[in-house]
Formats: structure tokens, C-alpha cells, sequence
């Protein structure tokens, strides 16, 4: 018997194709290569298969995350809502989940402000949206506005010190290095 897999695009079955090395989609024919670098993480999808995360492209980082609405969103400048993605996921211990803006929603005014979803939480990913156009701007349903990246995480232990190792740098901040 075969080994089946989901399809990251669109859902569906998935086999492995011997001959080419590759999964292949049976609804969509997406292909793609499992690797060393693939992390496995848990997923609830409370809704359709639409609203899975996944990278358009394989060597993407990010997977796109999609608005899990029913009906279209009108933002008004400045205004910040959050949108559901209908999805919850089971990040592995010692990861984190960083969620951040898709470059073609940022330029429509649509901008998700990045968050951090840590491995223990299990409940619903929500995406903070701003409009930060001057015009009113459309959220609609199934929208790709975010992605997110899985990332090994170190855990800090912080430690109260008299004073820092001296650096080239020093405090100077913002601005330090110059504009060119």
C-alpha cells in the first residue's frame, strides 16, 4: 500500500510518485519534495480545507494564512481589526510561530502586525490588521493577508549584571549607522 499524505495547497489526497522522488496532489497536481528542514506541526482546521497554511511556493518560508470570514471587511484608515484564520496549530516545543505581513496585502494599506505564537498555545490564530492607507480598504473572505514561519527558539535566562562588555557600537541607536 501506498503512502498517503495531505496536499499543503489545496487539502486533498496526496501520494508519493516513486519515479519522480515527489508528492503529488491527485486534485490539484501541486508536487513537492520533502526535505531535512520540514518541521511537522499539528494542525485544527475548525472550518475547510481552504484556510490550511501553505507556501505558495516551495522554497517560500512562510506559509499564507487566509481570513476566515463570511462576508467582506471594510477597514477605515487607521483602523485595526482582528481576523480570524479558522485555525488552530500545535507548534513543536523549543519553536515559535512568527507571524508577519504578505508584501501584497502591505501594499494595498493592509498591514498584519507581527505576533508570536508560542508552542503551548492551542488556541485560534488571530491576525491584528491595520489600515494604514488613507482610503477605506477591503478585507475579503479567504484572503491571504499574513504568513507565518516556524523558527527554533532559544529560551532567555536573564541575568541582573553591574554593567555590559564594551561593544563598537556602544548605545548609539536608532539612526547609528547613517542612511547610505
Amino acid at each position: 500500500m501506498s503512502e498517503l499524505k495531505f496536499c499543503p495547497k489545496c487539502g486533498s489526497l496526496a501520494g508519493f510518485h516513486s519515479y519522480f522522488q515527489k508528492w503529488l496532489c491527485n486534485t490539484c497536481e501541486y508536487a513537492w519534495v520533502e526535505n531535512e528542514n520540514v518541521i511537522k506541526v499539528k494542525l485544527i482546521n475548525t472550518i475547510d480545507p481552504q484556510f490550511i497554511p501553505f507556501r505558495k511556493y516551495e522554497k517560500d518560508a512562510g506559509a499564507d494564512l487566509r481570513a476566515r470570514i463570511d462576508h467582506n471587511i471594510a477597514l477605515f484608515p487607521g483602523e485595526m481589526m482582528k481576523i480570524p484564520t479558522g485555525i488552530g496549530m500545535e507548534i513543536p516545543e523549543n519553536h515559535v510561530g512568527i507571524v508577519t505581513a504578505r508584501s501584497g496585502a502591505t501594499t494595498e494599506g493592509k498591514v498584519t502586525l507581527v505576533g508570536i505564537i508560542d508552542s503551548d498555545y492551542r488556541g485560534e490564530i488571530g491576525l491584528n490588521v491595520v489600515n494604514m492607507d488613507k482610503g477605506w480598504v477591503n478585507i475579503s473572505p479567504g484572503e491571504r493577508l499574513a504568513q507565518i514561519v516556524i523558527l527554533p527558539c532559544y529560551v532567555a535566562r536573564f541575568e541582573q549584571v553591574e554593567e555590559l562588555s564594551i561593544s563598537d557600537r556602544g548605545a548609539n541607536g536608532f539612526g547609528s549607522s547613517g542612511k547610505f
